[in-house]
């Protein structure tokens, strides 16, 4: 069994000025290479900007109440780093910073995108704060990348919540369409059945007239916000880029429909039509009218917006003034206890009916508050121009590049020394414990 000696300093300065060219050897290289390194690399200024999000006091109505607080939490920072990084994102920030010059190859596309991936540095500070980092050799470059990819992000978001708001109040109204029909037939039904049993001298109340007096203004009503709903519809699939003919063919359609405004686009359309058989897209009385039908568009799903939650709140007024109506002519049936299907039958879908209405208007309220979602992002900390490169650090690299010079010196020297066999001293012999067969007697004697 081996045994390994202690050694002093003046043995292990021996053995460090026996193996010092293999100590300096590494230490020189090393540190050379990264002290070149720290001032011949290309420099890189870093921008960031800090965002804070406000949390969402409105309560997602598809969802339960407890899920509903976690996800009010940290619903605007879903999907961040995904959109950040994401292709359409990266070529976005690509474009408006003007970089693609002198690319003519897929192969140059694709090398210039991961290279500006590699430029953004995220973080999310908790659930309701996020920063953003861009690296760039031009100091000015770098702070409008910063910026222009916290508003890239925020439209995203917001085109993705809005969708999905849109969705959630398009599901309440079909559904609410749905169960209002149920509910008008299983209402039909318990008219008819209790008209026959209303007690006698209660006929001069004029229920039945009532009733069916307001049975026909709701249809009205209702006439109206179905063509309401389908301009709406229209409007909320349908992009501004009037050069796809799709879009110039649902406008059309929407300008057949009776609703705000109609004329007046259907005017503009035909304009439209005229000056872009003659001009291209980029001709300054196209690109005016593209504006002004935009304009109108958007002032349209507005106001369509607007009246048909007033239109809807009328039909459900009635639908209540029905409800007390009915509840009148109930109280009057001679007998109750008959049709107690039909009666539950109403109840039902009068219940369900009223929740749903419940559930739309939270769904239109999220919707409406999602549309001012911008709001909800607060700019903390703006980007500023950096006046010092924050690619390389100098100071870094120069005494990470001595640290790990003087390491691997020491480590080449104490390598080199353990696996040295040769005998020089008497503690040498000491280790392998073996028997001594003669003595060489010492030059200096």
């Amino acid at each position: 069994m081996l045994r390994y000696p202690q050694f002093t300093i003046d043995e292990i300065l021996t053995v460090f000025r026996r193996r010092k060219k293999f100590f300096y050897l590494p230490f020189i290289l090393i540190s050379v290479f990264c002290i070149s390194g720290a001032f011949l690399l290309p420099q890189k200024y870093m921008s960031s900007i800090t965002i804070s999000v406000q949390k969402d006091a409105v309560l997602n109505p598809l969802i339960s109440y407890t899920m509903a607080i976690t996800a009010a939490s940290d619903d605007r920072l879903r999907d961040f780093n995904e959109i950040i990084f994401s292709r359409p994102t990266l070529l976005a920030l690509i474009d408006s910073l003007d970089l693609d010059k002198g690319i003519q190859t897929n192969e140059q596309e694709e090398q210039l995108i991961k290279d500006v991936k590699d430029n953004i540095k995220t973080e999310l500070r908790g659930s309701d704060s996020f920063t953003i980092d861009f690296y760039d050799p031009i100091p000015e470059r770098a702070q409008t990348a910063a910026r222009i990819l916290s508003e890239l992000f925020i439209k995203k978001r917001l085109e993705v919540t809005n969708k999905e708001n849109e969705l959630a109040v398009a599901f309440f109204e079909n559904k609410l369409k749905d169960l209002g029909d149920k509910f008008g037939a299983s209402q039909e039904k318990y008219i008819e059945t209790i008209k026959s049993r209303i007690l006698p001298g209660r006929e001069d109340l004029g229920l039945s007239s009532r009733i069916s007096d307001i049975e026909s203004r709701i249809g009205v009503i209702e006439s109206k916000v179905d063509n309401y709903q389908t301009a709406l519809q229209i409007l909320r699939n349908t992009s501004t880029d009037l050069s796809d003919p799709s879009v110039m063919s649902s406008y059309f359609n929407l300008v057949l429909l009776n609703i705000p405004d109609a004329d007046e686009l259907r005017s503009l359309l035909g304009k439209y039509e005229d000056i872009s058989k003659k001009y291209t897209s980029n001709f300054p009385d196209v690109v005016k009218m593209q504006t002004k039908i935009a304009d109108l568009v958007g002032r349209m799903k507005h106001t369509i917006e607007t009246d048909l939650t007033r239109q809807q709140n009328q039909v459900w007024s009635l639908q209540k003034q029905r409800g007390e109506a009915i509840a009148t002519v109930r109280s009057s049936e001679v007998n109750q206890s008959k049709n107690e299907d039909v009666i539950s039958t109403y109840d039902v879908y009068n219940k369900l009916y009223n929740e749903m209405k419940v559930r739309l208007e939270q769904a239109r309220t999220t919707r409406d508050l999602g549309e001012k979602g911008a709001e909800q992002y607060i700019v903390i900390d703006p980007p500023q121009l950096p006046v010092h490169p924050a690619k390389p650090n100098k100071l870094l690299l120069i005494g990470g590049g001595i640290g790990i010079g003087l390491f691997v010196g020491f480590l080449t020297i104490g390598f080199l020394e353990l696996f040295d066999t040769r005998i020089r001293t008497n503690q040498d012999v000491d280790v392998y414990e073996k028997p001594i067969l003669a003595y060489l007697p010492s030059s200096k004697m």
